[in-house]
């Protein structure tokens, strides 16, 4: 519509009136499918610079009016912009063109003997002006070519997935519009809308914002609220503008505003929000957040949140949370990354979260890392800071910094790029990784405390209380390996296949460690001893494989073969006990129970010793479909075993492990696991001097499958076209073509909130579907003491009941004890441009009831009405 100008401009081209022909005699109108077409060639000297298209059933000239008529199918098509209507006149004189409909009358009779007809008359051809993908509709279109002054009669448009309609549109500037009585609404029923915002008066100026006045929502035809005044963006895309809040009420709190605060996006790389939650009985949580994204550059986001409000406690302790990623390419072989999670205590999220996933995470990490590589000389290099939190133990662990170097593997005698012949000193070849490192480490422990004081009336009371005592260690080390080894650049006698490897370690440290025996204590003692002191350690690795193979020829329907993979190997290694006096890394102290060994060096000295021979089999079951180009290959399941004896241990030989997985199909996955032991339970005998195969010692089994039903395409695409049944978020995924459930879950879980629970219903488009897992695990090392560990998780599981009803149930059981450790009830019903949720939390530290009505469409998903219950958050639960 603000380019209609050029439109009715395109009509000024003389060549209309060029013809010297008398006016066309009245020859009726042509067939709906028979049109006058032909493009108008500009002239020189006219203002318009490309060819305008116009058509229509009849085109009428009357030279001596001054007025051109296209008549029937009438289209005018300049650029980008199409006007349709089922008439277009132009006035030259007053400089006037008009769009409008045109009557169709038709007899039909009004008795079943033709005695006997009435007129019917139907209005078709209404206006119709396109450009850039928008469309503007009317019962009547005028413009002043020369004032650039117009008006549409009862004017329609959508906009946003919203429509808006206007008794009377009149332009009144080049870029700005007059609109009387005008309604806004998502609801796609053109006559009686669910809902809709009307005003009286509303300027709009396309692509910036519309100015309204007084407004009046409306549900169906009742008046729900109405304001003075109000300013709305009129734009696409993402644009700047105020969070509507969200009222509710908390057994905890009392009552509460949430999410009043501002979104501002002020171009395509950047944009942020700030908001505060006010709760009447404790106060503030503000909370903000930022996104920023150059494509091929850099992205991330950053949020965080204070109060002042102890809610559990009652005191005004500050509190607060702040997250964070970002990802750089600084250039093409170097980038920057970090990303991290810190709070002000260990139970902020369980005082202010309901998100399931944010409240069972119970350690917090966050790192930034530089790296860069140089990849001809297969160099690289990175920088990290890291810090993790254990909110459980109150434990924090910090990298301030690591430096890590790495040579990739690389031949030491490398053959000459033209020569076919190779030696065997051509397949050594040596790494090298080198590693600074600066840690330390902080852990609060509570220790109880006497204390006195005077009370009111002059007494003395005593009582314990907790006092929060911080340790905090600090270590340093420098670290570098270099490895060598030697692989087979050839296969031995054919079939077999041999490598070896040979790794050197240094370690540098600015201080150690001296211990001995404190008898007062009766337990060990250290101290720090400054000064640099170096570990060398060193080891031999070596490897033998090879591959087997049995084919057995079946005709079973297109399955003609089935192909057992055999592949065995073993494995050598070898390293010096470094725990001997003759290393000088281990430090022997006299006890009352006996000589103890200890590490100077804290931690990290490689112990024991010895060799270790490996032995393992894999077998690989196959199956072969199809001939020739047709042919498929897929595989069946897969049996691993594996064992290994060391030549310096008491018992020699570890268990048997024994593996089985299987994915037969892409929606299900099977894997279970044993352990046997070759000795008996206590005693360093083997089972079979007793006369008993090994011992079975532990046992694992699990099961997941995806059940989903398939809905058929006319379904399908119904609901794509329409907004009916089907959530905002999944209609916009869908039109990009993601079909899939799997990656419509992926996207709708990406910005998941920290604070909010997890959407419940994911899927509006598939007619049911559930996620099953079980899980089995029996230990039995000790055989007079077995344990068994067996559940179930039911996730995902939704069923439509109707086009309209949806329920959703996910459940955590624990099949040992016989109860529910976790489940929940969602309930959803479309209710055509609005939807109702219903979230039920029976049991469990995170229970509620949670009920949800509001509007679909994403520019008023904050208007909505709640009701919550529940005691366990402070966010209403």
């Amino acid at each position: 519509m603000n380019r209609i100008a050029y439109i009715f401009l395109s009509l000024i081209a003389l060549p209309l009136f060029a013809q010297e022909s008398a006016p066309a005699e009245p020859v009726g109108l042509l067939a709906p499918d028979t049109t006058l077409s032909q493009p108008i060639e500009i002239e020189q000297d006219s203002e318009l610079d490309t060819i305008v298209y116009y058509e229509a059933a009849l085109i009428d000239n009357d030279l001596h009016a001054r007025k051109s008529y296209l008549i029937g199918n009438a289209s005018v098509r300049y650029k980008d912009i199409t006007l349709k209507a089922g008439k277009i006149t132009l006035d030259w004189d007053s400089h006037i063109i008009i769009a409008e409909r045109v009557a169709d009358t038709t007899w039909i009779a009004a008795d079943s003997a033709g005695t006997d007809s009435t007129l019917r008359i139907n209005w078709i051809g209404e206006p119709e002006l396109q450009e850039g993908g928008t469309t503007m509709t009317g019962v009547r279109m005028e413009y002043n070519y020369t004032t650039e002054k117009g008006r549409v009669l009862q004017g329609r448009s959508e906009v946003e997935g919203g429509k808006y309609v206007g008794q009377q549109i009149k332009r009144v500037g080049s870029n700005t519009y007059n609109v009387s009585h005008s309604t806004y609404t998502t609801c796609d029923l053109d006559s009686n809308p669910h809902f809709h915002f009307e005003a009286r008066r509303m300027k709009m100026i396309p692509n910036d914002k519309v100015i309204a006045k007084p407004i009046i929502a409306r549900l169906g035809h009742i008046p729900v609220f109405i304001l003075p005044f109000a300013v709305f963006p009129h734009q696409s895309g993402r644009h700047s503008g105020l969070v509507i809040p969200r009222y509710g009420e908390s057994v905890q709190e009392g009552r509460f505003l949430r999410e009043l605060g501002y979104y501002w996006a002020p171009n395509d790389y950047f944009d942020a929000k700030g908001m505060v939650d006010f709760f009447e009985k404790s106060g503030f949580l503000f909370r903000a957040g930022a996104n920023y994204a150059v494509r091929y550059s850099m992205n991330g986001r950053v949020n965080g949140s204070l109060t002042r409000k102890d809610y559990r406690g009652g005191g005004k302790e500050r509190r607060w949370d702040l997250t964070f990623n970002h990802s750089q390419e600084l250039s093409p072989t170097s980038r920057i990354s970090a990303e991290g999670t810190f709070v002000s205590d260990k139970d902020f999220y369980k005082s202010y979260s309901t998100n399931l996933n944010t409240r069972l995470n119970r350690e917090l990490r966050s790192n930034v890392t530089y790296s860069k590589s140089w990849p001809k000389p297969k160099l690289s290099l990175s920088v990290n800071l890291s810090h993790s939190h254990d909110l459980q133990q109150d434990l924090q662990n910090y990298t301030l910094p690591q430096f890590s170097f790495r040579r990739g593997q690389s031949p030491i005698f490398a053959a000459k790029k033209k020569s076919r012949e190779t030696r065997w000193y051509h397949s050594l070849y040596f790494s090298y990784n080198g590693n600074l490192m600066n840690s330390a480490r902080e852990q609060y422990t509570t220790v109880p405390r006497d204390t006195a004081y005077l009370d009111e009336n002059g007494e003395w009371v005593h009582e314990t209380v907790d006092d929060r005592i911080k340790k905090w260690e600090e270590s340093r080390s420098l670290a570098h390996d270099i490895n060598l080894s030697m692989t087979s650049p050839k296969k031995y006698f054919g079939w077999l296949s041999l490598n070896q490897g040979l790794a050197f370690s240094e370690d540098w440290f600015v201080e150690t460690y001296d211990y001995y025996y404190d008898s007062e204590k009766n337990r060990i003692e250290s101290q720090d001893v400054g000064g640099f002191a170096a570990r060398h350690s060193f080891s031999y690795s070596a490897s033998a494989n090879t591959k087997a193979y049995g084919v057995f020829p079946v005709r079973l329907g297109d399955i003609n073969s089935f192909r057992h993979v055999m592949t065995p190997s073993v494995s050598l290694s070898w390293a010096p006990d470094f725990t001997q006096q003759g290393w000088g890394y281990y430090q022997y102290i006299d006890t009352p129970t006996g000589v103890v060994k200890k590490d100077r060096f804290g931690s990290g000295t490689p112990g024991v010793g010895g060799g270790n021979v490996g032995f393992s089999l894999r077998n690989l079951f196959q199956m072969r479909k199809g001939e020739g180009k047709d042919a498929k290959k897929i595989d069946l399941f897969n049996i691993d075993l594996s064992t290994s004896y060391n030549l310096k241990a008491t018992q020699k030989l570890s268990d048997l492990r024994s593996s089985w997985t299987a994915n037969p199909t892409r929606n299900m996955s099977l894997s279970a696991s044993t352990s046997h032991s070759f000795y008996q339970y206590g005693v360093d005998k083997m089972v079979w001097e007793s006369g008993h195969l090994p011992r079975l010692t532990n046992v694992r089994f699990n099961f997941r499958i995806r059940l989903q039903g398939k809905a058929d395409g006319a379904s399908r695409s119904d609901r794509r076209d329409s907004r009916l049944a089907q959530s905002y978020e999944e209609q916009q995924l869908m039109e990009r073509g993601e079909d899939d459930l799997n990656i419509l879950e992926d996207h709708l879980l990406e910005g998941e909130d920290r604070f909010e629970s997890e959407r419940a219903i994911r899927s509006l488009t598939i007619p049911w579907r559930m996620n099953v897992a079980f899980n089995f695990d029996l230990n039995r090392n000790n055989p007079a003491n077995p344990t068994r560990r067996y559940y179930m998780d039911i996730s995902g599981a939704e069923v439509g009941l109707t086009r309209n009803w949806r329920i959703g149930y996910s459940a955590h059981y624990d099949l040992a004890e016989m109860e529910i450790s976790n489940h929940r009830f969602t309930i959803y019903r479309d209710l055509h441009c609005w939807e109702a949720h219903i979230d039920w939390v029976p049991t469990g530290p995170g229970r509620r009831v949670y009920v949800k009505v509001s509007i679909k469409a994403p520019m008023f998903k904050d208007i909505k009405v709640e009701k919550r219950g529940g005691q366990e958050s402070v966010l209403g639960y």
